[in-house]
This record gives C-alpha cells, structure tokens and sequence, in this order.
C-alpha cells in the first residue's frame, strides 16, 4: 500500500507533459490562491486597532488600558472624507496645571517618539506617533504578505 503511494506521488511529481496529476496540482494552487486572498480580506477587515482612552475621563487610561483596544473607524475632518487610519497616537497634554494622557487612533502623520511642542495658550504636549507595534499593527499583515508570497512561488516553479 505505502509502494503504491509513493509511486502515485513520484508520478505526480515527475516534470512530465501529459501528467496525470497535473490538473490536480493546477486545482491545489487555485485553492491556495483562494484561502490567500480569502486571508486578506480578513485582515483587512480588521484593520487597525488602537487603545483608545482619556485619562480625565477613564483614569486607567493611564496604565490599565488594555480594555480599551478598539478598532480605528474611517472618519471625515478638514474638508476630507474617507480618511482611513495610518497608526496609533498617545500624547501628555499639560494645561492650567492639570496633565491628562491621550491614546487614540491616528490619521495623519508620521511615526514620531516623544515629539514635544508647546501651544500659545500655555498647552504643553509631548507626543508619539507609531503604525509598528503592538496595538501599532497595520490592515495588513506580515503573515498575510507571505500568504501571497508561497502560491506566486509554486507558480513560478512550475
């Protein structure tokens, strides 16, 4: 039984115009490059998520946030609509001695570590930007990267 087997997959395998199994390798890899793209819409429709959270409101904003890890909707400001999110942001505003932290889903810019600036009105902040780390992840992963990756290769091959 195993002899016979392995002489159906040496068959399968040979490099041969009129294989018998060359319709099912042909099937394999369409089923392949269905589950990768199938993957991809799921991530994709995850996108990204953030801590998102005021410490003046929600106190354990400050080191207790992990309840508050949500998705990061599209949204419209500016004059522009349809804004997807690009990372997450955390900032420490201080303003009339009182100094909140903000965790919130970001839209524009860049990744920053500890950008520091100071308004006219005596409002300091000190931010970070980041689309890298954990609750940072972007819609699409590594993982489904590679997913496209391995039947592009197969298809190569053969």
């Amino acid at each position: 039984m195993l002899r016979e087997a392995n002489k159906e997959m040496r068959t399968c395998l040979a490099p041969q115009s009129a294989n018998p199994c060359r319709m099912d390798r042909l099937s394999m890899m369409n089923l392949l490059v269905l589950l990768c793209l199938i993957a991809c819409c799921i991530v994709g429709a995850f996108g990204i998520q953030c801590y998102i959270c005021n410490s003046i409101t929600h106190p354990e904003c400050e080191n207790d946030y992990e309840k508050f890890l949500r998705n990061c909707p599209v949204k419209s400001f500016g004059g522009r609509k349809a804004v997807p999110p690009i990372g997450c942001r955390k900032y420490r505003q201080t303003a009339n001695q009182e100094t909140s932290l903000v965790r919130e889903c970001a839209y524009l810019g860049e990744d920053v570590e500890g950008k520091s600036n100071k308004g006219s009105i005596g409002v300091s902040r000190v931010m970070s930007q980041c689309s890298d780390r954990p609750a940072c992840n972007s819609a699409i992963s590594t993982g489904a990267v590679a997913l496209l990756v391995v039947p592009f290769l197969l298809l190569i091959g053969n």
